[in-house]
């Protein structure tokens, strides 16, 4: 069935969708794309110093009443591709991942909830499966960079005869980095849920295979617990953060699907900041947010203005000069003789800030070569990497101010 639309944009008023719709204006030539929000006003307010505006179709993802399902299912309906940048995810995506999953529609978002992640694969992997939908979770900077780096060391280790055993990521972001309005609202979700009566699944869903059985790759968590060494920055010292977790379960995810090795572990870590003034601003920030999240009723209006409220977030100047440089170091094992292991390292670099605008640029690309894909990709609840691979990665580089590089060390 012919679609009207090749991609449809929702979440178009929030900091990042606003972004995305910017950058499918400058790159979106030749396709046919909208837009959709709750309020019209606010969607034609995005677009009003802009020289065209795409179709904006009105719809409210808190689907309430058959009539709101009915206005949300149409515009899926019309659509090969839906790409959300609404969160939180797990409050705002259920009923329009659900969806996707059950028309075929491809669908990607930038997520940064695992999760979110976990129940999707447990109602919706199946079914997409057999509708033809490709369901994406983690499209912007959580998580494609990692997911994308471990799979490129997995394609090198694999060309020389290797199994990869182990990967460590180490984020150096530029030092104003900071959330926006929209991340601080789903930090405060997430910690705000109640999770006691929580069923446990009788596996990690993200160790779903397409059978529905447990896969044979696992992961292991090896993240560091306190600051390590950079081998490629002397004297730098990288320590946890709060995404890292994230990051292992997709790569954990990536690994069930793609076989990377049986015995794999992967750590994620972020580069500490050099300037006590970039340290302070985000001590700050964490302890605003923390305040807003533990004791909203006490300290709540006290801390708003050190808080981006919900639309906001770094300045574009800021963004432009942005930066991520995601370094990697990794250990494979020669499939011949197991007894010789040698190391690589790797740089995937990023020339613009990859919280947010090269975020709004990665889930644009994602949803770009979804399109190009319809038809030809297999259905089911994947990651950027076990769904598109190394396509993604070339249409990246190409599109995207990056590079990529992976040598072996010894």
């Amino acid at each position: 069935m012919s679609k009207k639309y090749d991609i449809v944009l929702f979440g178009v008023t929030g900091f990042t969708g606003k972004l995305a719709a910017e950058y499918l204006l400058q790159r979106g030539a030749g396709i046919s794309w909208a837009v959709s929000a709750r309020s019209l006003e606010k969607a034609k307010a995005v677009f009003a110093s802009q020289s065209s505006t795409p179709d904006i179709l009105v719809a409210d993802l808190l689907c309430k009443t058959d009539e709101d399902r009915g206005k949300l299912r149409s515009i899926v309906e019309q659509t090969k591709v839906v790409l959300t940048c609404s969160g939180p995810f797990e409050k705002y995506g259920q009923d329009l991942v659900a969806l996707c999953a059950e028309l075929g529609v491809h669908y990607a978002d930038i997520t940064g909830e695992t999760d979110y992640f976990r129940q999707t694969i447990q109602k919706h992997d199946q079914q997409a499966q057999t509708s033809g939908a490709a369901i994406l979770c983690h499209c912007g900077h959580d998580c494609i960079p990692v997911d994308l780096m471990v799979y490129e060391l997995n394609n090198f280790a694999s060309n020389q005869g290797c199994e990869l055993k182990k990967v460590l990521t180490y984020q150096e972001f530029w030092e104003d980095f900071g959330p926006s309005g929209g991340t601080a609202a789903t930090a405060a979700f997430q910690l705000s849920k109640d999770r006691a009566n929580t069923e446990k699944p009788a596996f990690d869903p993200l160790l779903t295979t397409k059978t529905g059985e447990k896969s044979e790759f696992h992961t292991k968590n090896a993240c560091p617990k306190s600051d390590i060494d950079v081998p490629a920055l002397p004297g730098r010292k990288a320590g946890p953060w709060i995404m890292a977790p994230v990051m292992m379960n997709c790569v954990r995810r990536s690994n069930a699907l793609l076989g990377y090795s049986k015995e794999f572990s992967y750590g994620d870590s972020a580069v500490k900041v050099q300037s006590w003034s970039a340290w302070a601003k985000g001590m700050a920030t964490n302890l605003a947010m923390g305040a807003k999240i533990y004791a909203p009723g006490v300290l709540g209006g006290l801390v708003d203005p050190f808080i981006p409220q919900t639309g906001e977030g770094p300045s574009r100047e800021g963004m432009e000069n942005g930066f991520l440089k995601l370094h990697a170091t990794a250990t494979m094992v020669d499939r011949a003789d197991a007894s010789k292991t040698r190391e690589l390292s790797g740089l995937f670099e990023f020339r613009k800030d990859t919280g947010y605008l090269y975020t709004a640029a990665l889930l644009c690309e994602t949803g770009l070569l979804l399109a190009e894909k319809h038809g030809s990709l297999e259905g089911g609840c994947a990651t950027p990497a076990a769904a598109l691979g190394g396509d993604l990665t070339e249409r990246i580089l190409k599109n995207l101010e990056s590079s990529l590089e992976i040598k072996e060390t010894t």
